[in-house]
This record gives structure tokens, C-alpha cells and sequence, in this order.
């Protein structure tokens, strides 16, 4: 009886084959099917998905949605940065720049990161890269073009300059940061020359690398180089020194301090202790009343009978 039922199977799912051998994805067993999460590739290394479009054309006033997929993420973070001007704008789902129309989203069905720009202007257009902090940095490009709806206008690329030689740590020498919150130091380099080495942080003389919930982002162009150090929670262990060494080109520093946050003092009356203090401070004035009350008709009693006595007299 099981030989007939195991070759009834068989028949059957010979029946379905198609052409090349191969059975079609509706008839292939939930078990068979691929997934995301696979014994063959819990271990591997992440990758973009490249079927994503990295040409995006919209419309002036519309709203952009950049795309960026990543598969075997597991426990690192995925930014967006724009590369002219160089912009940090987002960290997992941190957003950072002040242009309030930028949002990361995570749409979680599709495993995909989006960055959404509303009503989109010509200064958008540009390259984006979407990055993952992996050790060298991971980076998948995504270009925006805003036109008007003739598609006949374009903006034109912003002509490059050339700087002074530098190394400086953005808003100065001294981050006081509240524990819990989110510290983001900033590294601008720039140069004259091609900037072609790479940017280190160093925390009390020791050399910063991503991990949960530290994150390194870095752009490059042909004359700055921008390095972001972002630590997503901080904690009292994250206070000390903090140096930007850019090679040959020299460093910063700054110092990081962390602080409690400040709550205010409670009320030593809760609600319920209210309406025994109302009452009893309404008793306590009630008796001064009546002791005044007392006494100036004790002092009118007294003057009467003074008067009394002198008009007997």
C-alpha cells in the first residue's frame, strides 16, 4: 500500500513538470520554496539588491522615494548620505539633516529602506548613496534627477571648488550629550589636492570600528572627504576624547561628556493627600475667624463697661 501511494506521488508531480524539468514556483512545497532566511546563508556576508532602479526621475513639487535593499542585514545599520553637497541625512532611523521633506523609512515587508523626499526641488537632484557599516563600508548609489514636467529641464551640476588644507570636528571642541540620546561627531577634511586616504576615529587613543550600535559613515569627492561617528545610544562609558586623524592631513579633537538628564521634583502632595490639607486649612482659618471674632467682642464688652463706671461717677 505505501509503494502504490509513494508512486501515485511521484506521477503526479510528474505531471506538473514543465518543459525544463523544473517545477513551476506555484507548485513548488512552502518548504521548497527560497526565503530570506536560509540555513546556506545565515553566515553570509550582506549584499544589495541589485534589481532595485538607480536612475530616479521626478517631477518638481512630487515626491522622490529612493529605494535600497539589502539582504543578510542582521544587526548593522543602513544610512543615507547625499554626495554634492556632501550631507548626512539618516542613520538606521535617525534623520539628521534639517530639511524636514527627508524621511528613512523601513518598509518591512519588502525588506526594503526607503529614502522619501517631498516635494522635491531642483536642488535635490544628485547622487545618494546608500551605505551599510560593514568593514570596508558598503555603498549603493541611487541618482535623482528633478525636471519639470516637459522632462526638458535639468539642473545643472554645481561647478567645484578648491579649499584650504583641513581637518575640523564640526561644532566645536567640547559635546555635552545627555546619556540615552544620539551622538553624531562630524569630520570635514578637505584639500586642494585628490583626497584618496582614509579617515579614522580614535577614542581615548584607541581605534573606533562599527559594531552594534556604533556606526561610521564616510563620502568622499575630489577635494573634502566627510566621516561621521554616530553612537546611537550613549552611555557614561562613551565620555572621553575623541580625534579625526586623516592621515597625512593632520587631526581634531573633541571632548565628549555625558550628563543625566534633569527630571523635575514631584510634588510632595499626591492627589489624594489634597482634600485632607484643603479641609484641614479651611478648619485651622475658621478657628482664627472666630478666635478674632472672640477678641473684639471682649474689647467691646470692656470699653462699655468703662464707659459704665465713669458715667456713675
Amino acid at each position: 500500500m505505501y509503494m502504490k501511494v509513494t508512486w501515485v506521488f511521484i506521477l503526479s508531480m510528474s505531471s506538473i513538470l514543465d518543459m525544463t524539468g523544473c517545477l513551476p514556483d506555484k507548485h513548488l512545497l512552502s518548504w521548497l520554496k527560497p526565503n530570506p532566511i536560509n540555513i546556506l546563508t545565515l553566515n553570509a556576508p550582506p549584499y544589495f539588491d541589485s534589481d532595485l532602479p538607480q536612475k530616479m526621475v521626478t517631477n518638481l513639487g512630487d515626491t522622490a522615494f529612493l529605494k535600497c535593499k539589502v539582504i543578510n542585514l542582521r544587526n548593522r545599520m543602513v544610512s543615507w548620505l547625499k554626495t554634492d553637497p556632501l550631507q548626512i541625512i539618516s542613520s538606521g532611523m535617525y534623520t539628521f539633516i534639517k530639511d524636514p521633506r527627508y524621511s528613512s523609512e523601513y518598509m518591512e515587508e519588502e525588506n526594503t529602506w526607503v529614502l522619501r523626499i517631498t516635494k522635491v526641488e531642483y536642488e535635490d537632484s544628485g547622487m545618494f548613496d546608500c551605505q551599510v557599516n560593514t568593514d570596508p563600508l558598503m555603498t549603493y548609489t541611487v541618482s535623482l534627477k528633478v525636471v519639470k514636467k516637459d522632462y526638458r529641464q535639468f539642473l545643472n551640476d554645481a561647478p567645484q571648488y578648491a579649499a584650504e588644507p583641513s581637518v575640523k570636528i564640526l561644532r566645536g571642541y567640547e559635546h555635552l550629550v545627555k546619556a540615552g540620546s544620539v551622538l553624531n561627531l562630524t569630520c570635514v577634511v578637505t584639500t586642494p589636492t585628490s583626497y584618496n586616504q582614509m579617515t579614522r576615529w580614535l577614542r581615548n587613543d584607541r581605534i573606533v570600528t562599527p559594531k552594534t550600535g556604533v556606526s561610521l559613515l564616510s563620502e568622499n569627492t575630489p577635494h573634502s572627504s566627510v566621516s561621521c561617528l554616530i553612537i546611537h545610544r550613549v552611555q557614561h562609558r562613551d565620555a572621553g576624547s575623541y580625534v579625526c586623524a586623516a592621515g597625512d592631513m593632520g587631526h581634531d579633537m573633541a571632548v565628549v561628556g555625558i550628563i543625566e538628564e534633569v527630571k523635575p521634583l514631584k510634588s510632595f502632595l499626591t492627589y489624594d493627600m489634597m482634600i485632607p490639607v484643603i479641609v484641614l486649612l479651611s478648619i485651622s482659618s475658621l478657628i482664627i475667624v472666630l478666635g478674632l471674632i472672640r477678641t473684639v467682642a471682649r474689647n467691646n464688652e470692656e470699653t462699655d463697661s468703662c464707659s459704665n463706671r465713669k458715667s456713675e461717677v
